[in-house]
């Protein structure tokens, strides 16, 4: 064999082995994968796993399995116009039965970019639109479940038929401007001032009712024992009590008299 055709078959048997390298598609596990190309997208997709493929077909990949993406300072505004800044972590999911129409909308782009473009915009109007409802006094306290709740629910709402299953999500405490905070505290000690007199109040109507039912009672005792003391219980109850003796007396000499 002719050291020509040595090196055509080598040559040869190199690129057989590129082409075969360029068709094969690794797809991540707990993702899957859309394939395109020039003749448009396949309405197939790729599981997790090795996958033989045509050289001319792209690939990209969403995850299907539960993702965390952290938001982090957004900005928010209260039903009383104080601007605040949290943060919110989502925990979710591609709806793997939507990545065509996924890809097909939002073309090529990865999850990554989504998560800091799509899904941060519609994380912060969703959070917005829940802090908005509250003052900033209840965003800071009672209110502040209510404000995950909303949000949670509104984002469900919106992205589920976009194909991002939300699991969950987690809201960090507000955090205010120098002026809203010193406003806030402000409100929160006239609010703890104003709870203390109420219940310094409560406490002392409590006692005068105690007091007042106190001496009911030892009224309502002293009427009927008065009323259960007759001229004859009287005298009954001096005869219970006497011993058989007779009343000592002292007469005008000082001398006891008397007796037994």
């Amino acid at each position: 064999m002719s050291k020509g055709l040595v090196a055509t078959i080598g040559a040869l048997t190199v690129a057989a082995l590129l082409l075969l390298a360029a068709c094969i598609e690794k797809v991540p596990q707990g993702n899957v994968a859309v394939m395109y190309s020039t003749a448009g997208v396949k309405d197939k997709t790729l599981n997790a796993g090795w996958h033989l493929v045509s050289p001319l077909t792209r690939t990209t990949d969403y995850p299907v399995r539960t993702q965390t993406k952290e938001y982090d300072k957004l900005n928010v505004a209260t039903s009383d116009g104080k601007n605040l800044t949290m943060s919110i972590s989502v925990n979710y999911h591609v709806d793997a039965t939507k990545v065509v129409p996924i890809f097909n909308k939002f073309g090529n782009a990865d999850i990554e970019q989504l998560e800091n473009g799509y899904l941060r915009t519609r994380v912060q109007d969703g959070l917005r639109q829940s802090v908005s409802k509250y003052s900033v006094i209840e965003t800071f306290g009672v209110k502040a479940g209510e404000i995950k709740k909303d949000t949670i629910e509104t984002l469900q709402k919106r992205l589920e038929k976009e194909g991002f299953i939300v699991e969950d999500i987690a809201v960090s405490s507000p955090e205010a401007d120098k002026a809203t905070q010193a406003s806030i505290d402000e409100r929160v000690k006239a609010n703890q001032e104003l709870e203390r007199a109420k219940t310094d109040k409560q406490i002392a109507s409590a006692n005068a009712e105690k007091k007042r039912i106190e001496a009911e009672g030892e009224a309502k005792a002293n009427k009927i024992l008065n009323d259960s003391l007759t001229p004859e219980l009287i005298e009954k109850q001096k005869i219970d009590k006497w011993k058989g003796e007779n009343p000592l007396e002292i007469n005008s000499q000082g001398v006891i008299v008397g007796g037994k």
